[in-house]
């Protein structure tokens, strides 16, 4: 008996890594907000400790502020394991943030970044999302009376 593939392998399937990427970045852009809670949180408990055991929330705030050192330390660790995973998928053409297929390598070779067609999401070269520039405004008041003079 000869043993058949029921179905051929998929080629367009989305990778492994490619995955793994959208997991870690999720875990990136969460992560200030639950350090954000965490705190908030520290802060209500200190706040009732100050009436009950005042040297407990002097204790807490020491701790808060140590704490910093691995919250900072954790977010570097991250933001390390998701550039290699977004250039992968800058390299096959995909957007780190949507997944579409795509980005638009950089016009000219000043501004070195790729850009979403679909999301609009620019990243850099090294795969970190880039902020896009801000919009120049006009102001045509003071435009018509530097004319007229």
């Amino acid at each position: 008996m000869e043993y058949t593939r029921r179905s051929p392998l998929r080629t367009d399937a989305y990778p492994l890594w490619a995955m793994i990427h959208t997991f870690v970045r999720m875990i990136r852009e969460c992560y200030p907000g639950v350090v954000f809670g965490g705190y908030l949180l520290a802060f209500f408990v200190a706040f009732a400790m100050v009436f009950m055991l005042p040297i407990g929330a002097l204790g807490l705030v020491f701790l808060a502020l140590m704490a910093l050192i691995p919250v900072v330390l954790i977010l570097g660790i991250v933001r390390a394991i998701e550039r290699p995973l977004a250039l992968e998928k800058l390299r096959a053409g995909r957007c780190p943030a949507c997944g579409a297929k795509s980005i638009q390598p950089p016009s000219t070779a000043s501004e070195n970044c790729y850009e979403c067609a679909a999301c609009h999401e620019r990243f850099s070269a090294r795969g970190e999302d880039v902020a896009a520039p801000e919009p120049i405004e006009v102001d045509s008041v003071n435009l018509s009376e530097s004319e007229s003079v």
